[in-house]
């Protein structure tokens, strides 16, 4: 089974706990998730450390996040931060030159 969620337009400090927490309730219905990430037009490093955090939380839990979708500021934060691998699904890596 596959939990599908929709990140809201702003990711940031302030929106971060919040988030992290929603996603935490996420990690507890023991599916896989994905997140689209196609709405967000703020993201900064707070928003950037709930997705990387999601990602690790789930994989330590034996779980799969697909991050889909990410919006041109998410591609844009991801480049400028070198965290396209982090962030960004792999189709996205090659376009990046990151695709190792």
């Amino acid at each position: 089974m596959t939990l599908s969620l929709v990140a809201g337009h702003e990711q940031t400090i302030y929106q971060a706990a919040q988030w992290r927490a929603d996603l935490e309730q996420a990690l507890r219905s023991e599916e896989d998730i994905v997140l689209d990430l196609s709405t967000i037009e703020e993201l900064d490093c707070a928003g950037a450390q709930v997705l990387i955090w999601l990602r690790r939380e789930a994989e330590r839990r034996g779980r799969k996040v697909d991050l889909r979708d990410p919006s041109r500021c998410v591609r844009e934060f991801a480049l400028l931060m070198g965290l396209q691998r982090e962030l960004l699904p792999a189709a996205d890596n090659e376009e990046t030159g990151d695709g190792s």
